[in-house]
């Protein structure tokens, strides 16, 4: 599935508008980092890119680390996997 059928199928249940906002972060998943590439953001979740999506499955639990755009801080986000494709994943926040 890609990440735009995916996200389509998924936007009629959104309660947040996500803004596109790309940027480079990391995250971990149990105590591994992974690296990836953010691509839109809401209150409610956000779109990664990332070369790992095969160690991944719905409810997995991530922390993402997302840079601010001056890049001298980040700030860290607990979700949820929602849902899986074959290059990157949909995290809720929680």
């Amino acid at each position: 599935m890609s990440y735009e059928s995916a996200a389509r199928s998924y936007n009629h249940r959104r309660v947040h508008e996500r803004k596109n906002y790309t940027t480079e972060i990391v995250f971990n998943h149990g105590s591994r980092l992974y690296a990836g590439s953010l691509k839109d953001i809401s209150l409610g979740g956000a779109y990664i890119e990332t070369l790992y999506t095969r160690q991944f499955s719905t409810d997995d639990a991530v922390t993402i680390s997302i840079p601010f755009t001056s890049g001298k801080n980040s700030v860290s986000c607990r979700g949820r996997i929602k849902w899986v494709s074959h290059n990157g994943f949909a995290v809720e926040f929680v």
